[in-house]
């Protein structure tokens, strides 16, 4: 049988998964700005002095939802980063999973984004964030160029212009209803990027590059 230590800790649990639970919940059909503590405690059928158990805050509330998900974010391009022959491929499977992490969180990332404006600390955790996915993409596309699949003037800027294209695209498509075709966003950021950094087939893509190298 459960110790009264082990039944504390599972209320407790669950208490602050409901609390969870409500918020998602509640961003499916309001904006971040608009609820309220009081909203979210409602919802989870809890008093708000419980909520101060969990959370400080509603910005320590959203931090924790962000924090779950950051790492997936972090990691949705690993198919990519492993460098493979055809990187065309290998970074479509990657935006394919990046729209699906969208389609599923995008209300949370809206409201991490709209809390951004007003709230130092979640504009920090946003920022470093993606600071690491642009910093991650630019190698990605030196290591793409250093294997002839791919020749740009400056991967830093081509990587923060593509990525921020590409988190704006996803957050206009995801944050609010009604959403697009997933399929459709998909291949709308597959032909943006595959334009501009992979043109040519992987079969020719070296020696596509090496040849306009050559004529310049």
């Amino acid at each position: 049988m459960p110790t009264d230590r082990s039944a504390r800790m599972e209320r407790r649990d669950l208490a602050r998964r409901s609390l969870i639970a409500a918020t998602h919940r509640l961003l499916e059909s309001r904006p971040w700005p608009e609820i309220t503590i009081d909203d979210i405690t409602h919802d989870a059928g809890m008093s708000r002095t419980a909520f101060y158990q969990h959370f400080t805050d509603r910005q320590d509330l959203l931090l924790t939802l962000f924090a779950t998900l950051a790492d997936n974010l972090a990691r949705v391009a690993d198919a990519w980063m492993t460098g493979g022959d055809d990187p065309a491929a290998e970074h479509r499977r990657s935006l394919a999973g990046l729209t699906e992490l969208y389609l599923t969180h995008g209300r949370l990332l809206q409201a991490v984004f709209d809390a951004a404006v007003s709230e130092p600390d979640v504009a920090h955790a946003y920022e470093h964030l993606a600071a690491g996915i642009v910093a991650a993409t630019a190698d990605g596309i030196r290591r793409d160029m250093a294997n002839g699949h791919t020749e740009v003037d400056d991967p830093d800027e081509m990587s923060r212009a593509l990525s921020a294209l590409m988190e704006r695209y996803l957050l206009r498509s995801f944050g609010r209803e009604p959403f697009p075709d997933p399929a459709a966003v998909t291949d709308t950021l597959a032909t943006i990027w595959t334009r501009t950094l992979y043109p040519h087939p992987p079969e020719a893509g070296a020696a596509a590059w090496s040849e306009a190298a050559r004529t310049r």
